[in-house]
């Protein structure tokens, strides 16, 4: 008899299959360039929400240079371990981002690859990962390791400040460390880590410390784009945040920010991957220290009060046409709720021959049932795209919604095999959902 694990694996594969039939995602671009606002698929200009440049500086001339600068004088790789001999342009960058942040840094050469430096090598077997279940998956993965070294790890209700602080109540006291890893601001909904509060749990409970996956909203938010989290708290030396070059920031890599140096120094020293993985690529150290550089100048400020305006122009228009958006926080990432994969699939087949490109989301990546699109802004995009894409998600909603199922929907299975046990009688939860591939951003 097939495991369940299995099972949930035909489950999700048959679901992502229905998009690769309809069309609608493991597409290949068409364009010979691109201008940051548009993708050609199937000889077709569509305005493309799927990609995560919220800045627009992906396409910025100065990145551009910087990359095909940093190519000319030193090729297309420097293959060598950056714990061994790096290129000076990664000094340049670190000086650059403990500018930008405020702390102790170390480069990465991914987010995930960078969840997988810190955390390992941060918390040990008296310690306790308390993990939001809406964690970006990377974060998810790196836990693996952590129960492998025999870290006890729970996963907690999503954003729930109330159960988080009962649980540390009842737990705090049996640890050395607590951990409470969450993402700053989620990548599928849009909705952000209460940090806040966080904060004030950390001034009740001196052993709390808290991991931020920020990949979402470093580069947009905050003074010089240190991120939504550092936006709205103090760097403290127990916290460590975790982001990305791939998003705002327009370039590749990633960066372990800290507020104590003793714990970067631990996680520059020993995280695995910073060691055995290889370094970024010259060119993208090139386009990074550029747009660092732009960061760290006035400019930066212009750019985010335009994001920031075109934020809250795009919430007004989904208030006015009542359109159900899971998340109405300011952020650049919208979703907006449809019903099951096929009807999300549908969704997306639709706004593809209106003219536009938008992610579909359904299990895995969300809960079984709550599927939809997602679909994020960037300064690539017009005001008038930005209503022309809300107009027609307004349009097609009702149909789409009560439409029967246009293919067998898979929900009672899902929702079969989630209420099975595991072998020891334990129920499998968000946990076991987790170790599925989610497929998110």
């Amino acid at each position: 008899m097939r495991s369940r694990h299995d099972r949930l694996l035909d489950m999700a594969e048959r679901r992502i299959s229905l998009g690769v039939e309809l069309g609608v995602i493991h597409r290949y671009l068409e364009d010979d360039e691109l201008d940051g606002a548009t993708i050609t698929l199937d000889g077709r200009s569509l305005v493309d929400f799927s990609t995560c440049s919220y800045l627009g500086l992906n396409r910025d001339p100065r990145l551009k240079a910087g990359a095909i600068d940093a190519l000319m004088r030193y090729g297309t790789s420097y293959s060598s371990s950056p714990t061994y001999t790096a290129l000076p342009l990664y000094d340049t960058l670190e000086d650059q981002l403990r500018q930008m942040t405020g702390g102790a840094v170390a480069i990465a050469q991914t987010t995930t690859l960078a969840h997988l430096a810190a955390l390992p090598s941060l918390l040990g077997p008296d310690d306790l990962a308390l993990v939001d279940a809406q964690s970006h998956d990377s974060v998810h993965l790196a836990t693996a390791n952590l129960r492998g070294n025999g870290v006890t790890v729970e996963s907690v209700p999503h954003r729930d400040m109330v159960f988080l602080a009962h649980r540390l109540a009842e737990v705090a006291g049996n640890f050395n460390k607590v951990w409470y890893l969450a993402d700053g601001i989620y990548s599928m909904y849009g909705d952000t880590a209460p940090v806040e509060d966080v904060a004030a749990l950390q001034a009740i409970y001196p052993n709390l410390y808290v991991y931020y996956d920020d990949a979402h909203g470093f580069g947009w938010a905050g003074e010089h784009g240190r991120g939504h989290v550092l936006a709205r708290v103090p760097l403290n030396d127990r916290m460590v945040i975790a982001a990305g070059f791939a998003k705002a920031f327009g370039s590749l890599g990633a960066v372990l920010i800290f507020g104590d140096e003793e714990m970067a120094r631990r996680v520059r020293l020993v995280g695995g991957p910073l060691t055995f993985s290889g370094p970024i690529p010259p060119p993208d150290l090139g386009s990074a220290v550029a747009s660092a550089g732009i960061h760290l100048s006035a400019e930066h400020e212009e750019l985010q009060a335009r994001l920031s305006s075109d934020i809250e122009f795009m919430r007004s228009e989904l208030v006015r046409l009542g359109l159900p958006v899971v998340s109405m926080e300011a952020t650049p990432i919208w979703f907006v709720r449809v019903g099951s994969p096929a009807q999300s699939a549908e969704m997306i087949r639709r706004l593809m021959e209106d003219g536009f490109y938008l992610s579909i989301a359904a299990y895995p990546a969300v809960p079984v049932g709550r599927g939809g699109v997602r679909f994020n802004q960037s300064l690539h995009h017009s005001r008038e795209q930005l209503t022309d894409l809300v107009q027609a998600l307004s349009h097609h909603l009702p149909e789409v919604s009560a439409e029967p199922h246009i293919v067998i929907d898979l929900r009672d299975e899902a929702l079969a095999l989630l209420e099975e046990g595991d072998s020891d009688g334990a129920p499998t939860g968000a946990a076991h959902r987790r170790s599925l591939p989610a497929h998110r951003p």
